[in-house]
C-alpha cells in the first residue's frame, strides 16, 4: 500500500478571529498557527506528500511565511493547492491535483484543519490505522453539556442522549477511492456538508469512530487562541 497523504485545509479567511491577517498566519508563540500544524505531519515521517490548501492570492505568503522558514529541509514533501469558495471546494481541489498525480484508490488520505495545531502524532496515527483497516474513520469526542435540538423559533424540541452523540473533530482518514467518490457525488447533487464525514455517511458506508482530544481544539475565535496558549506554552 502507498504511504499516506495528507490534505491541510488552509484557505478559509477565518473572520470570527478578528484581526488583519487569515488565521493560519496568526502567531502562536514564536510561530504561525499553520506551521505548528504542520510541523506534526513532517514529524511524523508517514506521509508521502503534505498538501496545505491556501486561499487564492497567498501562495506566495505561505511559501515566505511558512514554507521556507520552517519547512526548508523537507520542502519536496510538499505540494501547496490553490483553495476554492468553501472548505470542501478545497479539498476537492487538492483531491483533483492528487488524482492527476497518479494516486490510486487504496491510497489513504487524511484530513486535517490547518486551525488545529495541538493534535498529537499519536492522534493522527491511530486514525490511519483505522481508514487503513475499514476505509473511513475520523476522531471525536463525546460532548461534555447536554446538547438540545431547537427550532427556528428558538424553542427546545427534544434532548438527544448524549451517549449517541459526538464532537467531530480531525483528522479524517479515508481510501482515495471512498473520499473521491463521496466528494463526486456531493458534487453533481449540489450537498455542502460540514465536514467530509458526512459526505461519505450519505453515500451509506461506515466512518469508524477513533477516540479524539479534547485539547484538539479548532482555532476559530481570539478566546481559542488563548486557550491554545495555555493548553501548549508555544
Amino acid at each position: 500500500m502507498a504511504d499516506p497523504v495528507v490534505i491541510v485545509p488552509a484557505a478559509g479567511q477565518g473572520k470570527r478571529m478578528g484581526g488583519d491577517a487569515n488565521k493560519p498566519y496568526l502567531l502562536l508563540g514564536k510561530r504561525p498557527v499553520l506551521a505548528h500544524t504542520l510541523e506534526v505531519f513532517t514529524d511524523l515521517g508517514l506521509f508521502s506528500r503534505i498538501i496545505p490548501v491556501i486561499a487564492p492570492g497567498e501562495e506566495e505568503y505561505f511559501r515566505d511565511l511558512i514554507l521556507l522558514p520552517y519547512f526548508s529541509e523537507v520542502k519536496e514533501l510538499f505540494f501547496p493547492v490553490t483553495g476554492g469558495r468553501t472548505r470542501q471546494d478545497s479539498v476537492f481541489n487538492a483531491l483533483t491535483f492528487l488524482r492527476g498525480k497518479g494516486i490510486t484508490g487504496e491510497t489513504i488520505i487524511c484530513i486535517h484543519d490547518g486551525a488545529r495545531p495541538l493534535v498529537s502524532g499519536s492522534l493522527v496515527r491511530s486514525a490511519l490505522l483505522a481508514a487503513g483497516e475499514l476505509g473511513a474513520a475520523l476522531v471525536g469526542v463525546a460532548p461534555k453539556d447536554t446538547v438540545k435540538r431547537i427550532d427556528e423559533a428558538g424553542f427546545v424540541q427534544d434532548t438527544p442522549p448524549r451517549e449517541h452523540l459526538l464532537l467531530a473533530q480531525t483528522p479524517q482518514c479515508f481510501r482515495f477511492s471512498i473520499i473521491w467518490g463521496a466528494h463526486l457525488k456531493a458534487r453533481g447533487d449540489g450537498f455542502a456538508g460540514s465536514d467530509d464525514a458526512v459526505l461519505v455517511e450519505r453515500m451509506g458506508m461506515p466512518v469508524k469512530v477513533v477516540p479524539g482530544d479534547y485539547s484538539n481544539i479548532k482555532l476559530t475565535t481570539p478566546h481559542d487562541l488563548e486557550i491554545a496558549r495555555v493548553l501548549y506554552p508555544f
